[in-house]
């Protein structure tokens, strides 16, 4: 594995505009999981096709509600600051224009945050998509995928992907949660049989017992998805984004994305 130097990382950096490609610890997710002694290395990207590239091939209807706008990003939009998102728009045309350079950045950083978790006596782990839904296959350099350049790293996404399922065959230091869209339960309920686990948001900030007929796991505490028990659904609450406000308040989505606290196929 060719690793460029610290010297070279910050060379590339300045030529190509930005800070630092991906990080640990960017996001409250993030710093949950390494709160739970798990240093994760996460890549944000710009959503769905705010760069003029579509990175969520499935993501049409879960974009409007994005993570994307909540958090950093939201505080930035309502003072009409957009560095983060310019940030990220700028990583994903790197990523489509210069992939050679996207690569080598990765890399780098990557066994950089794999040398500080051994040092410190962590676990790590490499979370490729934080707001993209980009096929680990599409990391690739010198004929070699991400996953086949850290053969013992443990990656993880989440997608609405459903070939995506093939590749857990493949690799085994892959691990998928497949995610709810408000129009995809039957792929959700056929990944759950088959011993997947499926995201899904909920409007209400009580952890239920059961949705469906399917035991929940309570997602929201950390972001190791891959430790989570085979066939169950991973609650997460909704996080209000920049375009939930209206006038100055808080306006609840009108999605099926978002499942209703009242829905009768939750058991709380």
């Amino acid at each position: 594995m060719e690793v460029i130097t610290s010297g070279e990382y910050k060379k590339l950096l300045k030529e190509v505009g930005i800070s630092y490609l991906g990080a640990t610890k960017q996001s409250a997710k993030m710093m949950a999981s390494f709160r739970h002694n798990v240093n994760t290395y996460c890549v944000y990207l710009a959503p769905y096709n705010l760069s003029g590239r579509n990175v969520c091939p499935m993501g049409e209807h879960c974009a409007p509600h994005c993570l994307n706008e909540s958090g950093h990003n939201k505080i930035e939009k309502f003072i009409n600051k957009n560095t983060i998102e310019k940030s990220r728009i700028k990583k994903t045309n790197l990523f489509y224009e210069d992939r050679e350079t996207f690569m080598k950045l990765l890399i780098y950083e990557i066994a950089k945050e794999q040398r500080y978790a051994t040092s410190h006596g962590m676990d790590f782990a490499v979370r490729l998509n934080g707001t993209s839904d980009l096929s680990p296959l599409a990391f690739k350099y010198n004929g070699m995928n991400i996953l086949e350049i850290f053969p013992t790293i443990q990656f993880y996404d989440y997608t609405k992907v459903p070939n995506r399922f093939n590749l857990l065959s493949i690799y085994q230091n892959y691990d998928i949660t497949f995610s709810f869209d408000g129009y995809n339960w039957d792929d959700c309920e056929t990944y759950l049989k088959r011993g997947g686990k499926v995201a899904v948001v909920f409007e209400s900030k009580v952890f239920p017992t059961s949705f469906k007929g399917f035991p929940l796991t309570d997602a929201h505490d950390y972001d190791m998805r891959y430790l989570d028990p085979k066939g169950h659904l991973c609650w997460l609450p909704y996080h209000p984004t920049t375009k939930d406000y209206i006038n100055g308040k808080y306006v609840a989505p009108d999605t099926p994305f978002v499942i209703k606290a009242d829905d009768p196929n939750i058991i709380y």
